[in-house]
């Protein structure tokens, strides 16, 4: 019947596994291992509904674990190591935060926070126990079993425990396990693929299809049709406001296309240009707001840990109108998303991107790739050092917000043309850049955040009878945001002189510099 044939593969650690279904284990008499004298008995439980739970970035997936929900518990699954984690929940929760400590929520680590966790799929789940016996009923291996049902699939996973002194029986177990068709998979894929539950796939930066040698019109076009694509996305989650990211990638995706129409100039012809930057900007600002508003409220803990608990009650009256607000503005974006005339400019947006020859052409437009980037990251390299520089104690701020905004643009640059160099090494210095460009944002969000309430109090609670309170409360707050400010700006000049080295000069020479005198347009 077994096709066992007693070489031990595994005799040191848990053999983690899956079958395609389940047929192994519905024995209800012991299952004889080959021709060894031992037997598996499996103590079978009871089918229960179940809901697989992810991010929507598919976080939990992407860690190698598998976290489901079944009845008032969470079950989480790390499919490499075969260990397995439960914690009771009997409360409503969406995001880690809310979820109380414990073994789950413990083995959650690095699943974003402000993302939330909502159901993938429902699905059927059932955990049985194994015991590997001898011919004396002498327990050598200990198994773990979930058989996953979703309408007509099944899937098996599988984890042995070795039990100190019998590696030799776990060894027999696993060969025997892999001659019955156990797979050793380490990729929780597999339970997507096997009970028909699709991924989304989704990244904020999707590979580009785009080749250093095609026509920069070519590349542009593929860059801005692929952004367009990223913010559709995240529409639904916008509109169900499922969190706070849909919004945050959804601009993201349209500052691309904004910052690849100005960064790619003479690609089209300039009148095109200017009519779509001025399109996509009008959209964006309509979003201003909502997202100052998202970052103000997901950074509420940490303002009322600057203020003096004298200054509490001021800032919860200013976060309980903040939050009021918001919700106006969520409902104004919403009815943005859902109306005719924006649905009729997307689309007829992904039209005019769906091929190159859609658009007009530009002076510029049959430059090659690689060369054409290279040459506009070398500008922009060059701007940043100069401006850098030319920064000491005394220079203006509206100095270091320049700087902040050709950081910016050289780091969109970089990361569009990442497929036309080496990848390493374009990482690298995306890295190298990455740093001085979070303490410039840090800089310019203490700025925002110091003007966003006054702005607020000024248009909604000077005359309310809680307003000085709150005039209080945003006085102590801005005062922190401001010193929290002044010690960004003392980094600026730390920060680019680590950026500023002959190391990273060299590399931007040997990557981009040599690229443009070595290659003819």
């Amino acid at each position: 019947m077994f096709s066992f044939t007693g070489k031990a593969v595994m005799e040191s650690s848990s053999f983690v596994f899956t079958f395609p279904d389940d047929k192994i284990i519905r024995e209800s008499k012991p299952l004889k291992i080959g021709k060894s004298p031992f037997s598996l008995e499996v103590t079978a439980g009871l089918f229960e509904e179940g809901r697989l739970l992810d991010t929507f970035t598919e976080e939990v997936r992407k860690s190698g674990k598998l976290l489901f929900s079944i009845n008032d518990r969470l079950l989480l699954i790390d499919w490499r190591s075969g260990d397995i984690f439960e914690q009771p929940v009997d409360y409503s929760w969406s995001f880690l935060p809310e979820l109380k400590s414990g073994p789950v929520r413990d083995n959650l680590k690095g699943v974003s926070e402000i993302r939330a966790i909502n159901p993938v799929a429902g699905l059927k789940i059932r955990q049985d126990k194994g015991l590997v016996l001898d011919d004396e009923v002498k327990t050598r291996v200990r198994l773990s079993f979930f058989s996953f049902r979703r309408k007509n699939k099944s899937l098996l996973f599988g984890v042995t425990r070795i039990l100190r002194g019998y590696e030799k029986t776990h060894g027999i177990l696993v060969s025997w396990l892999l001659a019955e068709g156990a797979q050793e998979n380490s990729d929780p894929l597999a339970v997507y693929a096997q009970l028909g539950i699709q991924t989304r796939d989704y990244s904020v930066k999707p590979r580009l299809d785009i080749s250093g040698t095609d026509d920069i019109k070519k590349s542009v076009t593929t860059i801005i049709r692929t952004s367009l694509g990223v913010a559709e996305q995240n529409e639904p989650g916008i509109i169900a406001d499922l969190d706070t990211e849909f919004l945050h990638d959804y601009r993201v995706s349209f500052r691309k296309i904004r910052s690849a129409l100005s960064l790619f100039s003479g690609i089209y012809e300039s009148k095109e240009t200017a009519r779509l930057k001025k399109e996509f900007g009008e959209l964006m600002k309509k979003t201003n707001r909502l997202r100052d508003l998202d970052v103000y409220l997901l950074d509420r803990d940490r303002y009322f840990s600057l203020v003096p608990e004298s200054s509490h009650e001021g800032l919860e009256i200013l976060f309980t109108h903040l939050r009021r607000v918001r919700k106006t503005e969520h409902r104004a974006f919403c009815r943005v998303l859902k109306s005719k005339e924006y649905r009729k400019s997307m689309d007829t947006w992904k039209e005019l991107f769906s091929d190159p020859s859609n658009l007009s052409d530009g002076r510029q437009k049959r430059r090659v790739s690689s060369v054409f980037a290279a040459k506009r990251i070398v500008k922009r390299y060059k701007k940043v050092c100069r401006i850098a520089r030319s920064i000491d104690a005394r220079t203006e701020d509206a100095v270091v917000h320049e700087l902040r905004i050709e950081c910016k643009k050289l780091r969109y640059l970089m990361e569009f043309s990442t497929p036309f160099f080496a990848g390493k090494k374009m990482k690298k210095l995306i890295r190298s850049l990455k740093r001085l460009q979070d303490n410039l944002g840090r800089f310019n969000d203490y700025s925002v955040q110091q003007r966003f309430p006054s702005e607020f109090f000024e248009e909604k609670m000077k005359r309310s009878r809680k307003g000085i309170k709150m005039a209080e409360a945003i006085g102590a707050l801005t005062a922190m945001l401001y010193q929290l400010q002044c010690r960004e700006r003392d980094l600026v000049m730390e920060n680019f002189a680590r950026f500023d080295t002959e190391k990273v000069h060299a590399a931007f020479q040997e990557l981009f510099e040599h690229q443009v005198k070595g290659l003819s347009e």
